[in-house]
């Protein structure tokens, strides 16, 4: 799913990797199928701030649905859009994935990014508190890959 989604596109030092993952209008639609729910096109096209053609926001759903950050269903001739995840899981997804994407490499690279990950999560505003959450997780992740062999 996220592949797509992704396009080899980086997020910036402190930004949403919602606002660098998708577009403007990507964003501005799925802030209101977050808030508004179930929505035909014409409804989320009425609750957009500037005025925006049907078929470009019917367009603009069909793609967030094909990336998968939608689910639709079939109500009549139309179809109705609905988030298939919430702004939270969508941030910790496309962290995730990019993170295992540059974790996945074969050779020496991945040590630089976890020494950068734990000087941010150490220099963080509770770094000492993160620190220790982060240890909590290590040590629950070993506790499961143990039962799992």
């Amino acid at each position: 799913m996220l592949r797509k989604l992704l396009g080899g596109r980086i997020f910036g030092a402190a930004g949403d990797p919602l606002d660098t993952t998708f577009g403007t209008l990507e964003r501005e639609v799925l802030d209101v199928v977050w808030t508004r729910g179930d929505l035909a096109v014409r409804d989320v096209q009425s609750q957009l701030a500037r005025p925006i053609a049907y078929t470009t926001v019917m367009t603009t759903l069909d793609r967030l649905y094909k990336k998968g950050v939608l689910d639709r269903r079939r109500a009549g001739r139309a179809f109705r859009y609905s988030a298939a995840l919430t702004r939270e899981q969508l941030r910790a997804s496309i962290a995730g994935s990019v993170l295992a994407g540059l974790l996945r490499s074969r050779d020496a690279a991945s040590a630089p990014i976890l020494s950068n990950l734990i000087d941010s999560v150490g220099d963080a505003a509770h770094g000492e508190e993160l620190l220790q959450r982060l240890e909590e997780l290590v040590r629950d992740k070993r506790r499961q890959l143990a039962r799992k062999s």
